[in-house]
């Protein structure tokens, strides 16, 4: 899968859960500007497990801060489950 395939789908994953404008998210969104509620945050991280089947540590959450955090998070945890 190429970066842009992960970012597409992290984007649509986010824009789905949250209620949020897909066309106003970009890597550089700020996680905390975007207002999303805690249980939309479930959802979300529910649905990029389920999506990329991934684990996603409750440790790794509380450091993501921007959508390029999530998206290069997502390609470590992918990059771990093919070794």
């Amino acid at each position: 899968m190429t970066d842009e395939e992960i970012q597409e789908r992290v984007f649509d994953i986010f824009s789905k859960e949250a209620q949020l404008d897909r066309g106003s998210l970009t890597a550089e969104s700020v996680l905390q500007d975007l207002n999303i509620e805690s249980l939309d945050m479930v959802q979300i991280l529910f649905g990029i497990e389920e999506t990329f089947e991934v684990y996603v540590p409750q440790e790794e959450v509380e450091n993501l801060k921007t959508m390029g955090d999530v998206i290069d998070g997502i390609k470590q945890l992918l990059d771990k489950n093919d070794s």
